[in-house]
């Protein structure tokens, strides 16, 4: 019989190496206390005890318009303020050449905008509160990517994933993980579609085996078949219908290619027992009326109406054949017996 080998249909994080964009200063320092009567509009470099410094446009003594803001720690925000915030577009520049470059609100990421890693891995799309929330496409270091919905900075929602190795996923996430109902393809052409807990395969779920050939259907846990399920073996013509534990057959039927049925068991799938259904138990699994030799089938009678037009045809026979008689002529078509 076929083996029901472990399918590493699952435990594949959706992603190495992933983390959060650092975060933007919530909100810049304020600007040197000026004097109520002497408010300053206009363009003018200011620095503050931080060591932190700005160069741009004043509305009121506010920085307010286009400018630029230098943190002590190297870092450096360029783009529109507005009342003393970081307001409208712009791009942060940040330590180990990463940078934001998008829309602002209140000296926060919100909006459309895009991040760059330093590892050449970014993403683009919408921002809430300095957190990627909305929808995205991120882009990582490996050559994967994910297109989708995001939610407090963390995979959550519909969404599809390319992994670097030619999986793909699509499907439910969960706080960064495949949770619910998706469809997993793999490099090699196998598929599973079902039901996912926590990044792994469990629950309802069917799985196309493109080594085994098989096609099973079930129940699965921690990413195995694991409970009830069927599997059908394309190359053998066989089908497997019963408990299965740890990935593995454990006992039930197998229906053969000859079509018979026999009740199996099995030790870390190997066949230990094997036992061959008598034909009245065949014909209650199978569901059919009999399990019979062509030649032992009974011919179907006729319905009533067919007896009935049959012997009305007999009737007109008989009648034809006795006017023949009476002329003697014999029986014939009706233009004979008018010539």
């Amino acid at each position: 019989k076929a083996s029901a080998r472990r399918v590493p249909c699952g435990r594949k994080r959706g992603s190495q190496g992933f983390r959060a964009p650092p975060r933007a200063p919530a909100m810049l320092p304020p600007p040197a206390p000026v004097p109520p009567a002497v408010p300053f509009n206009g363009h003018k470099r200011e620095e503050y005890p931080s060591g932190d410094a700005y160069e741009g446009a004043f509305k009121r003594g506010l920085r307010h318009g286009v400018g630029t803001y230098y943190c002590a720690d190297g870092c450096r925000y360029e783009g529109e303020f507005l009342e003393g915030k970081m307001e409208g577009k712009g791009s942060y520049f940040y330590l180990q050449d990463e940078r934001y470059e998008g829309e602002w609100h209140e000296s926060q990421r919100h909006g459309y905008g895009t991040f760059t890693y330093s590892d050449g891995a970014t993403y683009e799309g919408r921002w809430e509160a300095d957190l990627r929330h909305g929808q995205g496409l991120m882009r990582y270091k490996d050559g994967s990517m994910y297109t989708g919905t995001w939610t407090n900075d963390r995979r959550h929602g519909q969404g599809q994933m390319t992994f670097a190795d030619g999986g793909h996923y699509s499907g439910a996430w969960e706080n960064d993980a495949r949770h619910g109902q998706g469809t997993m393809k793999l490099p090699n052409g196998s598929n599973y579609e079902g039901e996912y807990v926590e990044d792994i395969p469990s629950g309802e779920g069917i799985l196309w085996d493109v080594d085994a050939q098989s096609l099973y259907s079930g129940n699965f846990q921690d990413g195995l078949r694991h409970g009830v399920g069927t599997c059908e073996y394309k190359k053998l013509k066989e089908k497997f219908v019963g408990e299965w534990k740890e990935g593995a057959r454990l006992e039930g039927l197998m229906h053969l290619a000859d079509e018979e049925v026999e009740r199996v068991a099995y030790v870390n799938d190997i066949l230990v027992r094997r036992e061959k259904l008598t034909k009245i138990e065949q014909e209650k699994i199978l569901g059919v009326e009999s399990i019979t030799e062509p030649e032992e089938v009974q011919s179907v009678p006729p319905r009533s109406s067919e007896l009935f037009q049959h012997s009305f045809n007999l009737e007109e026979d008989s009648a034809a054949e006795r006017a023949a008689e009476a002329e003697g002529t014999e029986a014939g078509p009706p233009e004979a017996v008018r010539k």
